[in-house]
């Protein structure tokens, strides 16, 4: 293959991820055509699965764009799924809370939910999300003078004006909904019959629910009413439902105990990826880069594509294993060098990346990819050394990885983790594996004192939990402590053996 047919392959590889890797910023135009359905997605069609979880990088938000801008369900089950749920309705889905982008300004800003939890008591907050439903569904249906009436019979024209308008400023309209809890229940209960009638369903969307507070702990106060307050109503209500998003570590933490907690498996749908689906959506995004010979590259291995290009969703990936695993030997060679004991070239990535849960978040994973086919345009020499079709080297990938760990540690602390700054500063350097103890010390919440509110915990052993539920690091059988490939070298961690970055 002549370089400049490789040089062009590489950098539509270099362009299947937004900039910083977040599906939140994936172009409108382009979300559908990037965006991989997974199986287990079929769920969603059930009106009874309302809770959706998954580690950071794994789809949830991209999964929400699709859902409340991109048609519903229409691009994310099977025809299979849609047979399977005859009693499926074409509803909408409509945003219940959002922290950031242009659609939050509908909604309570976090200081706003941090006093009011000053001066109301959690168990009261049913009366918040129950006026925030009512806020969207009143914006939603303002011309439907049915939807009008109802509103005004039971909160009347005042408060109906309220709820509508201002949703965000919670003073001007929680007193009344916290003191008139019937009134508003028996609106959801006619607004949802009236809906039925018209032959119209909604489902509200939630996401970011790790942002409605500033504090670690009362975040919990807030989801925990709205999952009790959608555990009861998603039952009760046929034409308005929900789904929810949420993080994987808030849901499994202990502080997360609410009514029938225990029968949650029924109404969830946890967010994984396998080998497979990684390398299908790699190749989604590779095929619909808008790079002729890039997708030519990969119409070249039979299986990878599956027909022909779609006008809304672009060209689908295959289903076969072996066609991904060819694809894999033709980029980089079978193996990540000239023997067998480097790593199997199609296992290396999802094996280097994954956290000290097992689990493998897609964002990561596109990232290794993007960044070493960044780093090969930027070295002839290391294209022009390449063998027959391949275009990239072992090398580069390699040296993604460290990069790739610098990102995520960078997200987790810029967006969501800030009080990890302080423990990264403190282990900088050291190296692992860790005596328990040791670590322990290191997490002892008096090192912290601006950030102490947002700690995961009252004390190390509280802490070390959570840092165990986020898998950024696991407990060996000896009781030691280590941290898996994709965290160390953003902790700016040792390990002897560990993947030597290229100069």
């Amino acid at each position: 293959m002549e370089i400049e047919a490789k040089n062009a392959i590489l950098r539509g590889i270099s362009e299947c991820a937004p900039e910083n890797g977040a599906g939140e910023d994936e172009p409108q135009e382009t979300i559908l055509q990037n965006f991989l359905p997974l199986r287990s997605y079929g769920k969603l069609a059930d009106p009874k699965v309302f809770l959706i979880t998954g580690g950071r990088g794994s789809g949830k938000s991209e999964l929400f764009r699709v859902l409340t801008s991109c048609s519903g369900l229409e691009h994310v089950i099977s025809d299979k799924d849609r047979k399977r749920y005859t009693g499926l309705k074409k509803g909408e889905f409509l945003v219940g809370y959002i922290a950031t982008g242009a659609e939050s300004k509908a909604f309570p800003s976090q200081g706003i939910c941090d006093e009011l939890l000053k001066k109301e008591k959690p168990e009261r907050l049913a009366s918040f999300w129950g006026g925030l439903v009512c806020a969207v569904l009143l914006r939603r249906f303002a011309d439907d003078m049915d939807v009008k009436e109802l509103a005004d019979r039971y909160f009347g024209s005042k408060l109906r004006e309220e709820l509508q308008n201002h949703g965000s400023e919670v003073s001007r309209w929680w007193k009344e909904m916290d003191a008139q809890r019937e009134k508003w229940e028996s609106f959801l209960d006619k607004a949802d019959d009236c809906l039925g009638k018209k032959g119209k369903s909604v489902s509200i969307v939630y996401d970011e629910l790790d942002r409605i507070c500033s504090s670690y702990g009362d975040l919990f106060s807030y989801i925990r009413s709205l999952l009790d307050f959608w555990f009861q109503h998603n039952n009760r209500l046929a034409n308005i439902k929900t789904k929810i998003f949420l993080r994987s570590d808030l849901y499994k933490a202990k502080a997360l105990q609410f009514v029938d907690a225990s029968k949650m498996r029924a109404y969830h749908l946890e967010l994984s990826w396998d080998t497979l689906s990684l390398y299908r959506l790699l190749v989604k995004r590779m095929a619909n880069a808008g790079i002729e010979r890039l997708t030519v590259y990969l119409q070249e291995v039979p299986g990878l594509l599956s027909g022909e290009k779609d006008s809304a969703i672009g060209y689908l990936p295959g289903n076969s294993e072996a066609a991904y695993e060819c694809l894999v030997e033709k980029m980089i060679g079978k193996y990540m060098g000239k023997v067998p004991k480097r790593g199997v070239s199609y296992a290396w990535v999802p094996n280097h990346i994954q956290d000290a849960n097992g689990q493998v978040a897609p964002r990561p994973f596109l990232k290794c990819f993007v960044l070493a086919a960044k780093a090969m345009l930027e070295h002839a020499d290391d294209i022009a050394a390449l063998e027959a079709d391949r275009i990239l080297a072992p090398s580069r990938l390699q040296g993604a990885l460290g990069e790739v760990s610098i990102d995520r540690v960078r997200e987790l602390v810029n967006e969501e983790y800030r009080w990890l700054q302080n423990l990264i500063n403190r282990l900088k350097g050291k190296e692992m594996l860790m005596e328990r103890e040791e670590f322990l010390d290191y997490l002892s919440p008096e090192h912290w004192q601006e950030d102490r509110d947002r700690l995961p915990g009252k004390n190390s052993f509280e802490i070390l939990q959570a840092l165990l539920e986020l898998g950024i690091v696991m407990q060996s059988p000896d009781g030691r402590i280590n941290v898996p490939e994709l965290y160390l070298y953003g902790f700016g961690l040792k390990r002897k053996g560990g993947i030597k970055r290229p100069k």
